[in-house]
């Protein structure tokens, strides 16, 4: 009688996990200023996704301007279409370093070819936003003491009553905002790339950012602040500083892992 039983064997691979290479500390200026030649080189199509950044962000804040309530869940939706938009200025980047055409179809093409990997981050994106409103919601309830509140957009905006309010929503908004940036800052273009999968992309962005904060952290700040300044220009700046910005980070991106 065979009392040997058919266990099944399971293979275990770890994440292979790039390491990103050593970086100064001012480097990132650098990043954008060849990321701003590669504008200037692809001006044309650069700002045609510009032009579509900048009018999706000024509709939201146009539909957003008399329910100030629903701000967070407005520019939450747009935050799921911006990494998309970006992917397409990583490729447009990697085919003119690489010397090939570059045009909206092979954008296109490349949106296709990574639905997987798109469709991970939307989702990723939308539970990362869904805590931010819930945390942002409870944060409001615990500051007005559950009365609710009505915060008035344009010239109120800093009234002194506001001000613990924005506070409040700042540093909710700060945290988040960290978290994003360390788990997407470098994983976008690498999905972009097809070489690695969501998962790998997305620890390798962290352990970059984590293994080297004072570089990152100088790099998350010129990002935060030319958005900043393009928010207000109404929106207009985007349509240089999207393409911009996507460009740069596929510089910073080559640098880190690209070696």
């Amino acid at each position: 009688m065979n009392t040997q039983q058919n266990v099944p064997v399971i293979d275990y691979q770890p994440l292979q996990v790039p390491e990103a290479a050593r970086v100064g500390v001012l480097e990132p200026f650098s990043w954008l200023r060849a990321g701003f030649a590669t504008f200037v080189e692809l001006k044309f199509l650069a700002i045609s996704f510009g032009l579509l950044f900048a009018i999706i962000g000024a509709s939201i804040s146009y539909a957003a301007a008399n329910n100030a309530q629903l701000l967070f869940a407005f520019w939450s939706g747009f935050l799921l279409v911006a990494p998309v938009l970006a992917m397409a200025t990583y490729h447009m980047a990697r085919n003119r370093d690489a010397g090939q055409q570059v045009d909206l179809g092979s954008c296109s093409k490349l949106l296709r070819s990574q639905l997987g990997n798109t469709a991970l981050l939307v989702l990723f994106l939308s539970i990362v936003m869904i805590a931010w409103i819930r945390i942002s919601t409870l944060a409001v309830a615990v500051y007005s003491g559950g009365a609710g509140f009505n915060l008035a957009m344009g010239s109120s905006l800093l009234d002194p009553t506001n001000l613990g309010l924005l506070a409040t929503l700042g540093v909710v908004t700060a945290g988040f905002s960290l978290v994003i940036f360390s788990l997407l800052a470098w994983a976008m273009p690498m999905l972009s790339t097809g070489k690695h999968g969501f998962a790998v992309s997305v620890v390798s962005s962290l352990k970059a950012v984590v293994s080297q904060p004072a570089p990152m952290l100088v790099w998350g700040l010129l990002v935060a602040s030319l958005t900043l300044l393009s928010m207000a220009s109404f929106f207009i700046a985007f349509v240089v500083v999207f393409p911009w910005l996507g460009f740069a980070t596929w510089e910073g991106y080559k640098r880190l892992f690209e070696r």
